[in-house]
């Protein structure tokens, strides 16, 4: 982190996530078109963790009002972050007892740090013996030529501004092609843009001769370090639809023969049909001898769906092929044993499919 911020200033110039919410807003309006780097996570309350993000990322402070009860001025800017802790954001609020919604884990990219070299967070040591000296030289380094860079960065940008726009979307278009398929969603564009900017900020500052890399090994770091992001996420696609789809699967994995009735043993004078408590529905083997599920409403609503719309999770369900419908009647009628024709959420044995995911 100190090595990060020696672009623009001395080893002082890291902070700490140990603050308040008016402290993180002076702070990020200090750094206002720069690069703010911020040390420890854990420091940070793990309750608040993803709103400061949140708010870090959206460039904006809290609206307050004034002693007249109008809105006062609100504080804006306009910077990239760079965090480092033992625990990932969404690690670090899992503590808390909270989800972390996929916003916060977009605007906050957790890359690992093991490069997965035996190096540690280093891949090539450049002829040192060993980590500790390499870092032992960084950081001489560090402390001999900190915040030079930058300002000769930003006076090259001004030079050559009238190019940069054009250049800096050709960039982000020949990232993506190397990253990701055609198939990828809009989160996943939405990070791949920002690593590409590092990227292309890296090959230019070494195109105006101030980093003395060799060309073409700063946009292959960030998409060394994208893919490390992508596979942590776990993919190209939407996050938070997958995290339906493996809700909806967790709950049939722990409650598929506790709490569903096979339908056709539900009769009062069965005396061999095993009791379910706290039904959530019923169940019954198809035509492929395969296990379907028929899901109560309120079951469905409230427990399967929890923390999610409903109506987003069925239509999602029936998009894919996991359950009945035709997006508009997204629950179906079924002749229960006891029960009569009800209203209820089919479920299909695809739903254990995994290449829709």
């Amino acid at each position: 982190m100190i090595v990060a911020g020696s672009v623009c200033g001395s080893p002082e110039y890291l902070q700490r996530w140990r603050s308040t919410d008016n402290g993180l807003e002076s702070t990020a309006m200090s750094h206002c078109d720069a690069l703010l780097t911020l040390d420890e996570l854990k420091m940070i309350d793990a309750r608040i963790a993803g709103e400061s993000a949140y708010l870090l990322a959206n460039g904006a402070a809290k609206v307050r009002a004034n002693v007249t009860g109008g809105a006062r001025s609100t504080a804006k800017w306009r910077l990239l972050f760079l965090s480092a802790g033992e625990l990932s954001l969404a690690q670090h609020v899992a503590e808390s007892g909270k989800k972390t919604p996929a916003g916060a884990e977009l605007r906050m990219a957790d890359i690992p740090a093991d490069a997965g070299q035996g190096l540690g967070c280093f891949e090539n040591l450049h002829g040192f013996e060993n980590g500790h000296e390499f870092a032992k030289a960084l950081g001489a380094s560090v402390n001999k030529y900190y915040g030079t860079a930058f300002p000769a960065f930003i006076e090259s940008v001004l030079k050559h501004r009238e190019t940069l726009r054009e250049s800096l979307f050709d960039a982000r278009q020949t990232f993506e092609k190397a990253t990701l398929t055609q198939a990828a969603s809009g989160q996943a564009q939405r990070v791949a843009a920002r690593f590409a900017l590092a990227g292309a900020a890296g090959e230019l500052a070494t195109e105006w001769g101030i980093t003395g890399w060799e060309p073409g090994a700063p946009i292959q770091a960030a998409i060394t370090c994208f893919k490390a992001w992508l596979q942590a996420f776990g993919g190209e696609g939407n996050k938070e639809e997958r995290a339906m789809i493996e809700q909806v699967r967790h709950f049939l994995e722990l409650h598929g023969e506790a709490r569903f009735t096979d339908n056709g043993r539900a009769n009062a004078d069965d005396d061999h049909a095993p009791k379910t408590l706290n039904r959530a529905g019923f169940r019954e083997k198809s035509d492929e001898n395969k296990m379907e599920f028929f899901c109560l409403p309120e079951v469905f609503k409230t427990e399967i769906c929890k923390g999610f719309d409903y109506r987003a999770v069925a239509r999602l369900l029936i998009d894919r092929g996991f359950m009945k419908g035709d997006g508009r009647n997204l629950a179906t009628n079924k002749r229960l044993s006891g029960c009569g024709m009800q209203r209820v959420f089919h479920i299909l044995p695809t739903i254990w499919d995994s290449q829709n995911d």
